[in-house]
């Protein structure tokens, strides 16, 4: 039986996230087998506010509006909905024709692209301060109002007579489209663009490190955010943060490798035994030359999980303490039974019935790496989203 999940669709914020979800699952490195992903996202939305696994360039941010203000000339709701759709599609023809390829959402799908720009960028023009109208569609709304409105009242010269003109939901600073925006368009920032989104997204995102690293660029951009040159002239709470979460990265690694040894101990696959033995011993040495998890706060941890998102739940945070108590006690965890049966009762708890070390049916669909990849807290989004924003700057920045 193939499985299958839904949820009932009635935010728009709620809907990204469970497209966020699906999108994830299409990557084995950053499956969220042991659920935990409440804390991976509490210490992203900390550190980098706005941005999405969804995510591909910074100039969406711009387009997707650009495109509803286009839209809203049409005549009725319905038809601005429509006309919208239609640009946005139109859109990709006209990146592709301004020599894009990299980055472009839709590139290959064309017109049999599920997940639209304005699906994927909403929530960030939310964060961001681009809008603030609930949904697409309520846009359309307020604006055929909006001019139902301003027909149905008589002009008059007395500006204190004037009828009150709702605001349209999108940020009136909001800078101008080009010319070229549906023949011919690029992903680069104009300068003035540049300008705007940089003033937005620091000021909106105040005391995030994204806010931060806006406006104190590095000379180079590395892979983890951690290892960012400067983060020594950070405020404090921020370095306090990045310590954190590579603490925690590095740490609930281990748990992801155990879980696929056992798996792979299940499939009586030798070979693949082998590998994850190595890759526990490879990541135990790293935890020991790092320091990870000495004079570790983690109340201190906990209380800035908690800060960001008060939801996580309270066994999900007992598994994590539990499993870093263990590796701090023993050299290593590849036949500490405790060790193997919290991973394997954690994954029960979560999946029942589906869980892989219960259902051989799952188990065979293993690939043999199942959540491998380390948390990295949607730093390479954000850093693409810096290196569009630097780059519009002139300056040049090592990735």
């Amino acid at each position: 039986m193939v499985s299958s999940f839904g949820w009932l669709d009635v935010d728009a914020t709620q809907r990204q996230k469970m497209l966020e979800v699906v999108d994830l699952f299409r990557e084995q490195g950053t499956v969220d087998d042991l659920g935990v992903g409440t804390i991976r996202d509490a210490l992203s939305d900390l550190l980098f506010p706005g941005t999405s696994v969804l995510h591909t360039r910074l100039r969406y941010v711009l387009f997707v509006p650009w495109l509803m203000q286009r839209a809203a000339h049409k005549s009725s709701p319905a038809e601005m909905s429509a006309e919208f759709r239609r640009l946005e599609f139109r859109l990709i023809e006209s990146l592709l024709a301004g020599g894009e390829k990299q980055g472009v959402i839709g590139n290959t799908a064309r017109k049999s692209l599920k997940q639209l720009p304005s699906t994927m960028y909403w929530s960030a023009l939310d964060a961001w301060g681009v809008r603030d109208v609930a949904t697409v569609d309520a846009f359309f709304r307020r604006m055929h109002d909006t001019r139902a409105l301003q027909r149905r009242t008589a002009a008059t010269d007395d500006p204190e007579s004037r009828a009150f003109v709702p605001a349209s939901g999108i940020d009136p600073h909001l800078p101008p489209e080009p010319d070229e925006l549906l023949s011919a368009t690029g992903l680069a920032l104009a300068p003035v663009e540049e300008q705007y989104l940089s003033d937005r997204i620091a000021a909106s995102t105040r005391g995030s490190m994204l806010a931060w690293l806006v406006h104190h660029p590095p000379g180079e951009l590395p892979r983890r955010v951690w290892d960012v040159e400067h983060l020594d002239e950070a405020p404090e709470h921020l370095r306090v943060a990045v310590d954190h979460a590579r603490r925690y990265s590095l740490a609930i690694h281990g748990a992801a490798l155990l879980y696929n040894l056992l798996l792979a101990e299940a499939s009586e696959q030798e070979e693949l035994v082998e590998a994850y033995r190595d890759a526990l011993g490879d990541w135990r040495s790293e935890l020991e030359a790092t320091g990870a998890l000495a004079d570790w706060d983690r109340a201190d941890f906990w209380a800035t999980v908690h800060a960001s998102n008060p939801r996580v739940r309270a066994v999900t945070r007992a598994f994590v303490d539990r499993w870093l108590d263990l590796i701090a006690v023993h050299d290593g965890v590849a036949d500490v039974g405790e060790a193997r049966t919290l991973v394997s009762t954690r994954e029960k708890s979560i999946k029942g019935g589906r869980a892989r070390l219960l259902n051989q049916s799952a188990l065979d669909r293993w690939t043999g790496a199942s959540g491998t990849g380390r948390h990295d807290f949607r730093w390479l989004v954000a850093r693409s989203h810096l290196e569009d924003l630097y780059s519009a700057r002139g300056i040049e920045v090592a990735a």
